[in-house]
């Protein structure tokens, strides 16, 4: 669940929680009025409603900056609009809270002989509570980031230390979100009941919680307590020394209960329970871990197969790139053996550094292909009965790709393609749709002569694309391939980041 849906439902349930607290007292001096200043009021209708109808307004005035305003209009940039929606906001809570205060306070009209006195009193103490709720908000805010981005610096790490201390923020705010609601629907009634607990001894139990799961267990486990009965003094030490503290600063609240109580409704359960909950934490945690320890076995297991499969297509590749020059220069006469040897450079450049990477920009993938048609074509350009159709995007939309992924397909086609005895053609097509790449390759297939040196390397380079395929991109492509006796066709359909 996304954070802004937690905050809604604790946003909503914490106003329902208010909104039923005032009703149920309310209700409860039903037929009661209130005389202040010779002026009689009526506790439901003067009182009660107006209140319920202030926490509704702050309610949706809640929702509005919270959920609208500042994600949909200030963070994308729409300042002035953001602006005008928070002004929006105040003058409407301002006028809401004007009205519940003129039936709330309505006996100030008899201290003024004047109604357009009172109603500017009414305005002024309106708008005012407006603007405090708006400050409040505001502090809310920036508390909020504040402990999400200590949260998220924290989450970037993965040492023990830092998990600890984004465990305690994550306990921190839960203990505060919590106390927050309760303190605002009946403070005294909080001090006077759970109120001791909550504020001592709950984070005692925080204590013992981290301490138990991130010093004492992980000393049992490694065996520096000899035995489980050095664990237990271990633990009972602490949980001792914490628990005389603990009772110290439950005195202090009240001196109606016996220290006996305290030590067992307090301290001694509590800290049963606790220890109880970090063991089956940290039990929970240890066959993760051992599952997180098989995960990352294989994925080494399959990098060192991923990083095999590319020691193998780079040679391929290096080697029909020379078989061309060499061709060249024999048709030719080395006329343009120097335009293949500076497209070769850049060739071998790409191969020695950026097919070292896990990921290349887009960009640089199909330069590599521009390169090896290229350079192919100067090996055909004199040979009759030869067609070569390409229609290469030139739109990549900043977009990554695994590098030497595409020209398999193509080093393919040129390899089995051509014929200079034979008509050959072949219809190269890559084009670039959002997100999408599709890539056709449709050429002619002619039979491999007996004496090739190559016949026995035949096809390594398709079956390397597609174990690179399963292992980079799984549930992200689509490779088809059909052949018959004249011709070979294949169809990528690849979803790049």
């Amino acid at each position: 669940m996304k954070y802004s849906k937690i905050e809604f439902w604790a946003a909503t349930a914490f106003f329902i929680l208010i909104l039923f607290s005032k009703f149920y007292y309310g209700l409860s001096d039903y037929g009661y009025t209130i005389e202040r200043s010779h002026f009689k009021t009526d506790v439901i209708f003067d009182q009660l409603l107006p209140s319920l109808f202030v926490i509704a307004v702050t309610y949706g005035a809640f929702l509005a900056l919270n959920f609208y305003m500042i994600p949909k209009l200030w963070m994308q940039q729409k300042y002035l609009t953001a602006t005008m929606v928070f002004v929006v906001v105040l003058t409407v809570t301002g006028l809401c809270f004007m009205v519940a205060q003129s039936y709330q306070s309505s006996w100030i009209y008899n201290q003024y002989p004047d109604r357009w006195a009172a109603n500017t009193t009414f305005f002024s103490r309106g708008f005012s509570r407006a603007t405090l709720f708006m400050l409040v908000y505001g502090a809310y805010v920036l508390i909020r980031e504040a402990i999400a981005y200590q949260y998220r610096t924290y989450q970037a790490k993965q040492n023990l230390s830092s998990r600890i201390v984004r465990e305690i923020i994550l306990a921190f705010s839960a203990w505060v979100a919590l106390l927050v609601p309760i303190m605002a629907v009946n403070a005294s009634a909080f001090f006077n009941g759970i109120g001791p607990f909550y504020l001592v001894a709950l984070p005692f139990c925080f204590g013992i919680y981290f301490i138990n799961l991130y010093w004492l267990i992980p000393l049992y486990k490694k065996g520096v307590f000899p035995s489980a009965g050095t664990y237990l003094l271990g633990l009972i030490t602490v949980g001792v020394m914490l628990g005389m503290l603990e009772i110290a600063m439950l005195m202090q609240f009240s001196y109606h209960q016996s220290a006996l109580s305290y030590i067992v409704f307090y301290w001694l359960s509590p800290s049963v329970l606790t220890i109880g909950l970090s063991w089956w934490v940290y039990l929970s945690n240890e066959e993760k871990y051992k599952q997180l320890t098989t995960l990352k076995t294989a994925l080494g297991a399959s990098n060192a197969n991923l990083q095999f499969l590319r020691s193998q297509i780079n040679p391929h590749f290096l080697f029909n790139a020379l078989n061309t020059l060499y061709g060249t220069a024999l048709t030719e006469q080395a006329e343009k053996t120097g335009e293949g040897i500076q497209k070769l450079g850049d060739m071998m450049r790409f191969m020695l550094h950026e097919n070292n990477q896990d990921i290349i920009p887009l960009t640089r993938e199909i330069e590599y292909l521009h390169n090896y048609i290229d350079l192919q074509n100067l090996r055909i350009a004199l040979s009759e009965n030869m067609e070569i159709k390409t229609d290469i995007t030139d739109h990549y939309n900043a977009l990554s790709i695994a590098p030497m992924l595409l020209i398999p397909f193509i080093e393919n086609a040129y390899k089995h393609g051509i014929s200079f005895k034979q008509p050959s053609w072949i219809n190269i097509s890559l084009q670039l749709t959002d997100h999408v790449l599709q890539l056709d390759v449709y050429n002619s297939l002619h039979p491999e002569k007996e004496n090739d040196p190559e016949k026995q390397k035949s096809g390594i380079g398709l079956e390397n694309v597609k174990q690179r395929l399963k292992l980079l991109y799984p549930n992200r492509h689509e490779l088809v391939i059909r052949q018959n006796p004249t011709d070979f066709f294949i169809h990528l359909t690849l979803q790049l980041s």
